[in-house]
This record gives structure tokens, C-alpha cells and sequence, in this order.
């Protein structure tokens, strides 16, 4: 009986040990398993869509002897075209961040009385949303001069101009225009018909070109 009772023993023994092998085992998976890095973390969290905006910023006064046609083709396909004149519906006034890129070059020009209404300027604002990152989305301004404009004193305006901003998912509203500036002319009446072939029918290189949806 008694080599009965160390039989008995050695295998409780035995398998207390076995026991705390398999577990010391399990504990040591866990605590190999391999941290991810910043990198593969960021990898998880890329965004695959954003919101862009287009915003048509042109002066109030240029609508008198011009026309716009602004078009854009977003980063599906989809096309549209704005005509942008006198009787155009503004998007109202610029937002607080629109507004930073282009608070300098606005205030600079509008202490001229010719420039004065950019105090106020007329806003088209497009959102295109969930546009795929990788894509592009493009956009074209083209000027018309309209049928029955002419001047007798000398025309100070400004082009219109495009600020792009993006929204990627879960990520913050960044300019891709950067600080944003006017291009400014003057035109004398004796010059007004030649100014006209140069413009009517042409892109505007100041409000058209293209955003690429970030990565």
C-alpha cells in the first residue's frame, strides 16, 4: 500500500508539472506577439474617400462685362458646368477658412475704390463628396465676354480665381490652394476691343486646373 501511495503522488506531481509547463507556454505566445508599428497602424486607418470643395471666388463688378462657364468633372466621371453671370445664385459669403487664404490679397486690393466689392465677393461653392483616394477631379473656367459690354473710362477688376480644399475620412480640411491671389487688370477704352479677343472663348488659367484626391 504504501508503494501504492508514492505511485500516487509522483503522478499528482507529474501532472502539476505538466500543467504549469503548457501554461507557462501559452503566456509566452502572448507576450512574443509583435507589436504593429506607427506605419502599419496608419496602413489600417488610410482613408479610401474625401470631400472636395471648389470655391468660385470672382468680383461682384466683373459680372457686368463677363460671363463664366465653370466646369468640373469629379473623380467618378460626373460632369457639370456652372454659368456663373449676373443672375447666378451665390453660395453667400466665405467661410471662416476660406476666408484666412484669402483675407491678405483681398484686403490689399479692396482699399482701391476699383476693388472695393471684393469686400463682398461673389461665392460659388461646390462639395464633391466621397470622391475615391487616387482619383482626380479637374475643373475649367472659360470667360465671355458679354454681347452688349464696353467701357469709356478705364476697367480695373480682377479675374476669378478657385480656392480647393480636401477633406479626407476622419481627417481635418486642408487647403490645396495655399495662400490664394488676384490677378488684377487695368484696360484703357481705346484698348477694350483688344482685350476682348484676347479673353472671350479662352480658359481662365487662374480658376481651372485639378485636385488629386490625397493618399
Amino acid at each position: 500500500m504504501k508503494k501504492n501511495f508514492i505511485k500516487m503522488l509522483a503522478a499528482i506531481f507529474f501532472c502539476g508539472t505538466m500543467t504549469t509547463v503548457f501554461t507557462a507556454c501559452g503566456d509566452d505566445d502572448d507576450d512574443n506577439k509583435t507589436p504593429q508599428t506607427p506605419e502599419e497602424q496608419k496602413e489600417e486607418q488610410k482613408a479610401t474617400k474625401g470631400d472636395v470643395t471648389l470655391t468660385f471666388i470672382a468680383q461682384p463688378k466683373s459680372l457686368q462685362y463677363f460671363e463664366y462657364d465653370f466646369k468640373y468633372v469629379d473623380a467618378k466621371g460626373n460632369t457639370k458646368t456652372i454659368d456663373v453671370d449676373q443672375n447666378t445664385q451665390s453660395s453667400g459669403t466665405l467661410d471662416e477658412f476660406e476666408f484666412s487664404f484669402i483675407k491678405a490679397s483681398m484686403s490689399a486690393l479692396a482699399a482701391d475704390p476699383d476693388y472695393a466689392d471684393l469686400n463682398d465677393p461673389f461665392v460659388y461653392r461646390v462639395t464633391l463628396k466621397d470622391q475615391p483616394v487616387g482619383g482626380v477631379v479637374t475643373y475649367t473656367t472659360t470667360c465671355h465676354v458679354k454681347e452688349d459690354a464696353s467701357i469709356t473710362e478705364t476697367l480695373k477688376y480682377v479675374t476669378p480665381t478657385v480656392l480647393r480644399s480636401l477633406k479626407l475620412e476622419n481627417g481635418e480640411r486642408v487647403s490645396l490652394s495655399g495662400v490664394v491671389n488676384f490677378k488684377s487688370w487695368r484696360i484703357a477704352p481705346e484698348k477694350w476691343d483688344d482685350y476682348v479677343s484676347t479673353v472671350d472663348g479662352k480658359v481662365i488659367n487662374e480658376a481651372s486646373g485639378e485636385v488629386s484626391v490625397g493618399k
